[in-house]
């Protein structure tokens, strides 16, 4: 898993974007919001919100939450996409 550990902001934007998600910012903040398409959205569960917050800084410290958010969105089989795009 060493690409799921190393990948920066503008990797996981790029391949998020690939996988069918989009950018809904309603705010100005600190980060960024990414909705999936409908297909990843039955799958998660009640207290998951329906997007993925990936923050604006340059340095991202926060890839296991990204690729645990995945993970609860669409499985494994999601992870495994997302880390073929990147």
């Amino acid at each position: 898993m060493g690409k799921l550990e190393t990948f920066n902001r503008k990797r996981c934007m790029r391949a998020l974007l690939k996988l069918g998600f989009f950018k809904k910012n309603t705010r100005r903040g600190s980060h960024d919001k990414y909705v999936p398409s409908d297909k990843y959205l039955g799958n998660r569960t009640n207290n998951q919100p329906p997007f993925i917050m990936i923050p604006r800084s340059r340095v991202l410290h926060c890839q296991n939450e990204i690729v645990k958010e995945l993970r609860n969105l669409g499985g494994d089989d999601l992870v495994k996409q997302f880390e073929d795009t990147l």
